[in-house]
C-alpha cells in the first residue's frame, strides 16, 4: 500500500464506501479507525500522529510531528499556496485519497494538514475547502508548481548550511541540477576512520535507503530525479547514488 506525506488511507476506509451509510458517518468512522493505527513514523524527522473531525467546523484535521530543526526552519520557508497546489495535485492523482475526497466533499468537509514541532508549535497549517477538491488540474500548472516547490526546499535548505548533523556529520550544500535531474546532498565527515570504504558506502545507502523510498521525497522520485549523496572524508569522496530505477 502506498502511503502519502500527508494521508494514509486504508482498504478498510474504502469499504465503508459500499454501505447505506450516510457520508457523514463514514467520514466519521474513517476518523476512527484510522486512530486506532497511529502513530505511524512517516522518516526519522516525521510522523504521522493523529486526525481528528471537527463536526462543528466541518473539518478533518491530520496532524504530524517534526522532529528536525533543519526540516522545521525549510518548511516554515515554503510557499503556503504553492505547497497547497501540489498537495490537491497528489490527493486528486492517488485513487484511494480520491475516494476519501470525494466522501468529505458530499458531507461538506474541509480537510486540514498540520505539521507542529515537539512544542506543539505550528509550523504549517493547510486547509483545502471541498471547492478546491473539484478544481480541475492544470497539468502545466501542477509541474511548474513541484519544480518551483523543489527548488524553494533545496534554497531553503542551502540557506541553513552549513548545519552540523550530529557529531560526525556537516550538511554543506545541496544542489540541483534540472539538466541532469539529478539531486546532490553534500556532507563533510570528521572525526572517524574508515577501513573498508566499500563497506562503508552500502552501509550508508543501506541507511539513507528508507528516507529516499519513503513520502518525503515522493515528488523527485515521479519527477524521475536521481539522489546522490556525497561524503567528504580526509580528501576521499564516497558517493551514494539512487536512480529512478531504484525507485521501483
Amino acid at each position: 500500500m502506498r502511503k502519502t506525506i500527508f494521508l494514509v488511507v486504508g482498504m478498510g476506509f474504502l469499504s465503508l464506501l459500499s454501505c447505506t451509510k450516510t457520508s457523514q458517518y463514514v467520514v466519521e468512522k474513517y476518523v476512527e479507525e484510522e486512530n486506532k493505527k497511529l502513530p505511524i513514523s512517516l522518516t526519522e524527522y516525521m510522523s504521522y500522529d493523529s486526525i481528528r473531525c471537527d463536526k462543528d467546523g466541518n473539518n478533518v484535521i491530520m496532524y504530524y510531528a517534526l522532529k528536525n530543526d533543519l526540516v522545521i526552519e525549510a518548511i516554515k520557508n515554503q510557499d503556503n499556496e504553492m505547497t497547497k497546489r501540489v498537495l490537491i495535485g497528489v490527493l486528486q492523482k492517488d485513487a484511494r485519497s480520491q475516494m476519501l475526497l470525494k466522501v468529505l466533499k458530499e458531507s461538506g468537509y474541509a480537510l486540514t494538514v498540520k505539521q507542529l514541532t515537539k512544542e506543539h508549535e505550528v509550523v504549517i497549517e493547510i486547509t483545502i475547502t471541498p471547492e478546491e477538491f473539484s478544481q480541475e488540474l492544470d497539468e502545466t500548472q501542477t509541474k511548474d508548481d513541484i519544480k518551483n516547490r523543489i527548488n524553494n526546499e533545496v534554497e531553503n535548505l542551502n540557506a541553513l548550511c552549513p548545519a552540523e548533523i550530529d557529531e560526525f556529520t556537516t550538511a554543506k550544500n545541496v544542489a540541483m541540477d534540472w539538466d541532469k535531474l539529478e539531486l546532490t546532498y553534500t556532507y563533510d565527515l570528521h572525526d572517524i576512520e574508515i577501513e573498508d570504504k566499500e563497506a562503508a558506502i552500502e552501509n550508508l545507502r543501506q541507511a539513507i535507503k528508507p528516507t529516499v523510498l519513503g513520502p518525503t521525497m515522493r515528488l523527485y522520485r515521479e519527477s524521475g530525479i536521481a539522489i546522490t549523496y556525497k561524503y567528504h572524508l580526509n580528501g576521499d569522496t564516497l558517493i551514494v547514488n539512487f536512480t529512478p530505477e531504484d525507485y521501483k
